[in-house]
């Protein structure tokens, strides 16, 4: 099986930010007190418009929409804008709480996105926003941007031995013991050591439902219409082989993937689809056919837009997924999940909740070595081994038991919890 290659784009931009950044912060700091001397307005006046950052991360983003929530309660009336990468845009369509959006291209190359960014900040200025949060984690490119914004008050992460947080009116500590919704909220406080809003990862309907468009479904039983593999009168169950491709480490290895899928298939009343992007096609192709019976698996990587994809997720029954933004998007549809973790942990990324009949099973081994992946290194993965043992030691029996006690409706007994963990 071919190895995925890494995103070069988020590589070389994660290099300006590691050498470029240090020196970009020092200075700004430095000249921090000019910069907000013009600005005397009172703290107390009302919130009107506020500014969200969240440039990365597809799953990350879904996991910010509580904050969306929480803030339209605080500030009713107040108008929220957004600035994320132009990749995300489709996301944003499904946030209706959301105003205006500002997305610089990565895609246009390190030129012509400084460039977008430039003019993104001649037009935030302009704003006069009163409240910012940079909700991310240890970037120092967004940090620079929080000030450079004009904003009256930014609030965003700090970290000891990192400059970004000075840059910020209120810098508040990322806590890695809790979930990073908790970490995001706490951005909301007034002063940095101010008690976190009560935050329970399990409680029901935590995450808001993704308001997607009533087209999205019929469009995309469409598509799976045309597949032969696709049945109307099965219950179906999505299998995501994929991570992105900023941590491909976080892959299940592709011959457990394939045991996997050859069990689900033994089964001929359930439609199993294979998920991932246009980009990730290649990859789900190949190991479609290394299945058993690939001709009772519909391969729908590459032939959705995101908002079908996400419709799709919202008929299945259950997701089958590495740690990546799949599924949060799930969790946010209301489907029930199996989530397979390794480098990453579950304590900061396992998924919430939209639906109180929603339930997930996490699988995490817990090995000496995992984590090893962590936010505040911009999730740079040094494994010890060749290939992830944290990943590769899952057991796809005790996966397979569990998407079936999912589909058969087991995870409504009341001595099992709304998540479980397994850790061996």
């Amino acid at each position: 099986m071919r190895p995925a290659r890494p995103n070069r784009r988020f590589q070389a931009a994660l290099a300006v930010d590691k050498y470029v950044g240090p020196v970009l912060c020092a200075l700004l700091v430095a000249v921090k007190p000019l910069l907000r001397r013009s600005r005397r307005e009172p703290d107390d006046r009302p919130v009107e418009k506020i500014l969200v950052i969240k440039m990365w991360g597809l799953g990350s983003l879904v996991l910010a929409s509580p904050v969306l929530e929480e803030l339209a309660r605080r500030h009713p009336g107040a108008r929220i804008d957004f600035v994320t990468l132009k990749e995300n845009a489709a996301i944003l369509d499904l946030y209706p709480r959301i105003g205006q959006r500002h997305m610089p291209d990565l895609g246009a190359g390190i030129t012509g996105f400084v460039l977008q960014t430039l003019a993104m900040l001649r037009r935030i200025r302009r704003e006069r926003y009163d409240l910012l949060l940079d909700l991310e984690f240890f970037t120092r490119f967004t940090a620079i941007l929080s000030l450079l914004a004009g904003a009256r008050r930014s609030h965003g992460f700090s970290a000891k031995g990192s400059r970004r947080g000075q840059l910020h009116d209120v810098p508040v500590p990322f806590n890695v013991y809790k979930h990073v919704t908790a970490n995001f909220l706490a951005l909301l406080r007034g002063r940095p050591l101010e008690r976190v809003l009560p935050f329970d990862p399990e409680a029901a309907e935590v995450l808001p439902p993704l308001a997607v468009p009533a087209e999205a479904w019929p469009e995309c039983r469409a598509i799976l219409a045309d597949d032969p593999a696709w049945r109307e009168d099965r219950p179906t169950l999505v299998v995501n082989p994929n991570a992105g491709d900023m941590a491909l480490e976080r892959r299940w290895p592709a011959d457990q993937v394939v045991a996997l899928v050859d069990a689900l298939t033994a089964d001929d009343a359930l439609n199993v689809v294979l998920s991932g992007s246009a980009g990730e096609r290649a990859y789900v192709t190949e190991l479609a056919g290394s299945l058993r019976r690939p001709e009772r698996v519909v391969n729908l990587a590459g032939r959705v837009s995101l908002v079908q994809f996400i419709a799709l997720l919202g008929q299945a029954r259950v997701l089958v997924t590495n740690d990546s933004g799949p599924l949060h998007l799930a969790a946010a549809a209301g489907t029930s999940t199996v989530a397979l973790f390794g480098p990453e942990t579950p304590v900061l990324y396992r998924p919430l909740r939209s639906r109180p009949d929603q339930h997930h099973r996490v699988h995490y081994l817990g090995l000496p070595c995992s984590p090893c992946m962590f936010v505040h290194n911009n999730k740079v993965i040094d494994c010890w081994f060749a290939q992830a043992r944290c990943m590769s030691g899952i057991d796809p029996e005790r996966v397979h038991a569990d998407v079936r006690r999912l589909l058969d409706g087991r995870g409504d007994s009341a001595d099992v919890k709304p998540l479980r963990l397994v850790d061996r």
